[in-house]
């Protein structure tokens, strides 16, 4: 990474590295303590105190500080996994053995064989990637543009080989090798200062790039291929098409760089072209032969054969019409010539890939594809064709037979939608995450089953599907539907009305990992009730009658898979209509889950053998099982609303499992939140305690005897023991937006800390002030002091933030479908600050560093040790319970060892 990059941006390579992020609080607390020491100061000088008194008062105030700079730990940024693919033609090898995918800011290095990732080419803070070409003179040599910059990678090493800066912010490109250059050009789209689109042809060889500008326009053409040797540039706005020719091109001497342009005007708006040079007839004819084929938003295919001859016509002469291939309903989204020119290749929204065979008119279809298709590129011998499709995955095909030889599946998480067209379907953009339990590298998603945009409305996609994606290695493992999915990736109906699957909204695992629940809802069309609502709207019936599903699922070994046990059809309801479920939580230690219902009943689920005439085994002698309400908690006396519904709710479970959390909105007024502490044995509500947050609860968790709750209002920490409430004071105030966003709260017991992701900015409600662009930001706060010990701003909005048990670090999923981890150097340091009857169960030993098992932590009374027994203990503290393949690196392993054997 190159040394100009700032530190905020700087990645590490494991979870656990060196602290190459440090945290920015110690330095602001510092700042404000020397505000402080300083207006001490300044009234000791008041008083006319003495010299002696002051200089003793500072001492004792610069070693508090560095007592509290030194008690800060740490934290920093992982290198991200997952992201979500660029809409760029993915690059394949001459040897068809490694695929080069796109990313905003990286550009990652797959192997065809195993679909694995090789390596990540990762680019600087602030650079986004707009384009990626293998060298083709050097087949070792990628070329990697961005907005700023081109730089030149040795992508079998992985090293960085060279970097040009650019004058100028880079739209597209294309290279191209003359037959008289041993380096290759670079054609690239550009936007100048006055707002013109330049054409810009650079030697990728030299010191600096000159930048021979061969078009200037004022149209804002935003594509550009190169054939016949850089001497034929064609490039496209949408609605035009710019042809130049060359007789030959010569970038040591720019003078001799003549080019002749030509513009057409398309029928209709093209989304996609490409060029073929047919070199056949190009060695037959005095000017290169070139065949362009063009995408236009109907769905119709423009074939031009021997475009410098169809648009460079003398007068007189009859031009000539290409040729017309209609069958995409919509917009088609690539199009690309094969190797021979005998076939066109495209795809659109309809998930399916076309082959056109010119010569006979016959159409070859391959349908049922996952998701619509992005981007056909065929492979440099012809023989495969890599597609790019919108679910975040590419796939690459035999030219033969059609089928899959390699798939590269990223995080399939939907796209951010920055404006609601309906307001009734606007709701909290978010992702339904977990971590494994047994499994923390594992990250349990819920993901759209297609990704089609409804045109009646802007809305993100229902995520029906479960995404088991491996976030140590970067790669996807598994895919499972979880509620009910349309037959074909058609989502738009015969009368032009979206066809919505049902949204999975809650889901939770067990601390075994053998059992999983899900809650998944559907509400119908308006629309299509039309003929049920007499008193109503058709809005109002719609949504007054949902679908709600509580499901069960248990884990199969041998099908790596879920496997669904129970359905519960609506497992809260109220007047004899399905109830929204609140909240969905799994009891620490048990097979247990517990729901909060929008009709204010808490209710405890729980497995029971299931007989079947009399036997609780089946033929393979597995036992049958079933699930049933255990019990249920009536909450209506502590909700006084005008329907008795509650709109907003959360809970959560100690950490021992025998007491729930239940957080509500207080009926007395919106600042006195209302929480209930429940006993699970007997269904018994002990406590009761109002005041604890402000507004409508949005997520709460226990950190030992602390409840931490986030709401609409507030985050606050109350102390359940010694029942004292301290609200957190938030850096900035968050302030509304068309997009809602809700307050995220994660806890570590590891760490004993909490982290919290929040949003600042956005829409101002005066509307005289300007607006300002919505922030988002990462904060850490140690639950002991409640001082935050890590702040920072996060470059996209967050749509999880999780809590890894095993490692102390923080798992943060944002928009751009990247995954990263947030971890503290020092929390093998902080472990030995515990008590050690707590800790002594823990760190057994160095049988610790591999254990994959997490147990509850027994007390067990102090002993008198002998120095080799204090020493392996103290060595147990530097690795921990931390699994293999999370272990920091070796420097840093082997100065915390030194540090401990010489502390010892």
């Amino acid at each position: 990474m190159a040394p100009s990059q700032s530190a905020k941006q700087q990645k590490r390579s494991r979870a656990s590295d060196a602290a190459e992020k440090v945290s920015k609080s110690g330095a602001e607390r510092t700042k404000r303590r020397r505000t402080s020491d300083v207006n001490d100061e300044q009234s000791l000088v008041k008083s006319n105190e003495s010299v002696a008194n002051e200089a003793t008062a500072l001492d004792v105030t610069l070693s508090r500080e560095l007592k509290e700079q030194k008690k800060a730990a740490p934290w920093s940024f992982s290198r991200p996994v997952g992201g979500r693919y660029r809409n760029l033609d993915p690059v394949m090898t001459e040897d068809e053995a490694y695929l080069f995918v796109g990313l905003d800011t990286a550009v990652q290095v797959f192997a065809t064989a195993t679909s694995r990732l090789l390596r990540t080419l990762q680019m600087e803070a602030g650079q986004k990637v707009v384009g990626y070409q293998l060298c083709p003179i050097e087949s070792a040599v990628l070329y990697i543009f961005t907005s700023g910059f081109v730089t030149k990678w040795d992508w079998d090493s992985g090293k960085r080989l060279a970097r040009w800066g650019t004058d100028a912010t880079t739209v597209a490109l294309d290279l191209s090798v003359p037959k008289s250059r041993t380096q290759p050009l670079s054609y690239s789209i550009v936007t100048s200062r006055d707002g013109k689109r330049q054409i810009l042809i650079n030697a990728l060889g030299e010191k600096k790039l000159a930048g021979v500008c061969i078009l200037t326009t004022t149209e804002a053409i935003s594509s550009i291929k190169v054939a016949s040797s850089g001497r034929v540039v064609v490039a496209c706005d949408g609605a035009h098409i710019f042809l130049g020719h060359a007789s030959e091109v010569d970038i040591e001497s720019p003078e001799s760089v003549q080019f002749s342009w030509r513009e057409a005007t398309l029928p209709a708006s093209a989304t996609c072209f490409h060029l073929r040079e047919n070199s056949d007839e190009s060695q037959a004819s005095s000017h290169p032969v070139v065949d362009l084929a063009v995408g236009q938003v109907g769905g119709y295919i423009l074939a031009y054969q021997d475009i410098l001859s169809t648009l460079f016509i003398q007068p007189g002469e009859k031009k000539s019409s290409p040729r017309k291939l209609h069958w995409h309903r919509g917009a088609v989204s690539s199009v690309r010539w094969s190797r021979d020119g005998n076939y066109l290749i495209s795809g659109g929204q309809e998930s399916v890939l076309v082959l056109w065979q010119l010569d006979t008119g016959r159409k070859q279809f391959l349908p049922h594809l996952s998701s619509p298709i992005c981007n056909i590129v065929v492979s440099p011998s012809g023989n495969s064709y890599i597609v790019k499709l919108a679910d975040n995955s590419v796939m690459v095909l035999s030219a033969r037979e059609l089928q899959p030889s390699a798939n590269v599946t990223g995080l399939q998480l939907s796209t951010e939608v920055s404006s609601y067209k309906d307001s009734s379907i606007q709701r909290p953009y978010g992702a339904v995450a977990t971590l494994h339990p047994q499994h923390p590298e594992r990250l349990m998603v819920t993901v759209p089953a297609s990704y089609h945009i409804s045109q009646q409305g802007h809305h993100r996609p229902s995520s029906a599907v479960l995404q088991t994606f491996d976030i140590r290695s970067n790669y996807h493992i598994s895919r499972q539907a979880l509620a009910r999915t349309n037959a074909t990736t058609l989502d738009i109906g015969p009368d032009g009305a979206p066809i919505v699957a049902p949204d999975v909204s809650q889901m939770d695992v067990s601390q075994d990992g053998k059992w999983m629940a899900s809650v998944d809802s559907w509400t119908p069309n308006p629309q299509d009730v039309e003929a049920l609502t007499y008193t109503t709207s058709q809005k109002e019936f719609a949504t007054s009658h949902p679908e709600v599903y509580l499901k069960f699922w248990k884990w199969n070994a041998s099908n790596d898979s879920w496997e669904l046990v129970t359905r519960i059809d609506g497992p809260h309801f109220r007047d004899s209509r399905n109830a929204a479920v609140l909240g969905l939580e799994a009891r620490p230690f048990s097979h247990e889950f517990a729901t909060l219902g929008a009709d204010a009943f808490l209710r405890v689920w729980s497995p029971s053998s299931r007989h079947r005439s009399g036997l609780t085994t089946d033929a393979s002698k597995q036992n049958l099982d079933t699930w049933k309400c255990r019990s249920v908690v009536d909450l209506n006396a502590f909700v006084k609303t005008s329907n008795q519904t509650v709109e907003a709710g959360c809970m959560s479970f100690s950490e021992d499992g025998s007491v729930l959390a239940v957080c509500l909105p207080s009926a007395t007024g919106t600042s006195d939140g209302l929480v209930l502490l429940v006993d699970v044995r007997d269904g018994g509500i002990h406590y009761r305690r109002t005041g604890v947050f402000s507004g409508k609860p949005y997520s709460a968790k226990f950190l030992g005897k602390h409840l931490i709750v986030a709401s609409s209002g507030s985050v606050s920490v109350w102390d359940a023991v010694d029942d004292v409430v301290k609200p957190i004071k938030l850096i900035e105030n968050t302030s509304p937006s068309e997009t809602p966003f809700q307050t995220m709260i994660a806890v570590n017991s590891r760490t004993n800390t909490f982290a919290v992701a929040l949003r600042s900015g956005g829409s101002s409600s005066n509307p005289q002030k300007k607006r300002r662009k919505a922030r988002y930001h990462i904060q850490i706060y140690d639950v002991s002091s409640l001082e935050m010990t890590f702040r920072e701003t996060l470059a996209s909005s967050p749509l999880s933030l999780l809590s890894d048990t095993y490692t102390g670090d923080y798992i943060i999923i944002d928009s751009t479908a990247t995954v990263q981890r947030l971890g503290c150097l020092e929390k093998t340091t902080q472990k030995t600050t515990q008590p050690r009857e707590v800790t002594s169960q823990l760190n057994s030993g160095l049988a610790s560093i591999f254990s994959q098992s997490h147990e509850r932590s027994a007390v067990i009374p102090v002993i008198e040790e002998d120095t080799s027994s204090s020493q392996n203990k103290a060595l147990a503290t530097v690795f921990g319970e931390t699994p293999a393949f999370s272990l920091p690196s070796m420097n840093v392993l082997f100065r915390n060892v030194v540090q401990t054997l010489g502390t010892n």
